[in-house]
């Protein structure tokens, strides 16, 4: 087995790697789309917002949304909310002044005051809303959410650990503002509620960001010297929770489950750093976003909720989809 750290350049320059290419996107992001917007006055306007595009999943599923809507001869406009629900309803409403017609929410908070006034802006405009990739709950006010099945990735993640171990004592990353986030800890959680022998030691808030996860995981290391698995949301957080464990001088020890199916969290368990990570297919949820967002400018949704499936990628099956990309 390849030792941990043999990857110490990856873990000691992924912070930078990770916003440089989030600096070097974000002006194609913010204000690319808007000079498009200027050159063809029959092209239709589309926007979408989403919680945060410091995070390669979210990159990923907007340029393949942008695919779809340029491929019709239209236009996309992204925005960024940097994890601020205020700023996302100010962006809601920017885009419907710019006159788009539909829009993609990737909600930052999953039921809040805040949240639902951005849901009913659009609303009062007459613009629909497709929600991606994260639930809110009143879903009642967006004509379509289309979601990976977030609960299934829990219950994946847990099933694995069950087949590997007698025991565990555990600890979780978390991002509780987000539903998406929410619901896959559930669902391992779930899973593991009849088995004596698996103890959660310990929660930490990472937001499901990578710089956020490698700190939470030293302190609860330094809380928790038993520990030997962590379960976190999503690749980033995962990622930095294996930082976290190199420098506590760990690597090798402990089992680390994330949920994306990311190119550099699908290398790691390839490598046998890493112990699995559920993938997402975020093409495929822009495609069915794509394809409910037209439904619902032409006449209404045919279908209230997408659910696109999710996938276990160990060291076993990883190559499926080869790791130098997204599946």
């Amino acid at each position: 087995m390849r030792k941990l750290i043999g990857h110490s350049f990856f873990f000691a320059g992924i912070f930078a790697v990770m916003l440089l290419f989030f600096l070097a996107l974000c002006p194609l992001y913010l204000w690319s789309g808007d000079l498009s917007a200027k050159g063809s006055e029959s092209s239709r306007l589309f926007g979408a917002t989403y919680m945060t595009m410091n995070n390669p999943y979210y990159q990923v599923l907007d340029s393949q949304l942008r695919l779809e809507i340029e491929a019709k001869g239209d236009i996309l406009l992204t925005r960024d909310a940097a994890m601020s629900q205020t700023r996302q309803n100010e962006e809601i409403a920017d885009l419907i002044e710019a006159g788009v017609r539909a829009i993609f929410l990737t909600p930052v908070e999953w039921n809040s005051e805040e949240v639902k006034k951005g849901l009913e802006i659009a609303n009062e405009s007459g613009i629909p809303v497709i929600i991606v990739d994260a639930p809110v709950h009143d879903a009642d006010l967006a004509a379509c959410s289309v979601l990976s099945d977030n609960y299934y990735a829990g219950v994946l993640c847990a099933e694995h650990l069950l087949s590997v171990r007698d025991s565990a004592k555990i600890i979780l990353l978390e991002h509780i503002t987000a539903r998406s986030g929410t619901e896959r800890i559930q669902g391992f959680l779930d899973t593991l509620a009849d088995h004596e022998g698996f103890e959660i030691l310990a929660s930490g808030e990472s937001d499901g960001q990578i710089e956020n996860a490698m700190p939470v995981i030293e302190e609860l290391l330094r809380q928790n010297p038993d520990a030997d698995t962590v379960m976190a949301l999503n690749d980033p957080s995962a990622l930095g929770a294996l930082a976290a464990i190199q420098g506590a001088g760990l690597s090798g020890q402990m089992l680390v489950y994330g949920i994306d199916g990311s190119p550099e969290a699908k290398t790691l368990v390839n490598d046998r750093l890493m112990t699995a990570t559920c993938a997402q297919f975020p093409c495929e949820i822009a495609k069915a976003a794509a394809v409910q967002a037209y439904q619902a400018v032409n006449g209404g949704c045919t279908q209230h909720e997408v659910f696109i499936p999710v996938e276990l990628l160990t060291a076993e099956n990883v190559d499926k989809y080869g790791t130098d990309g997204w599946q």
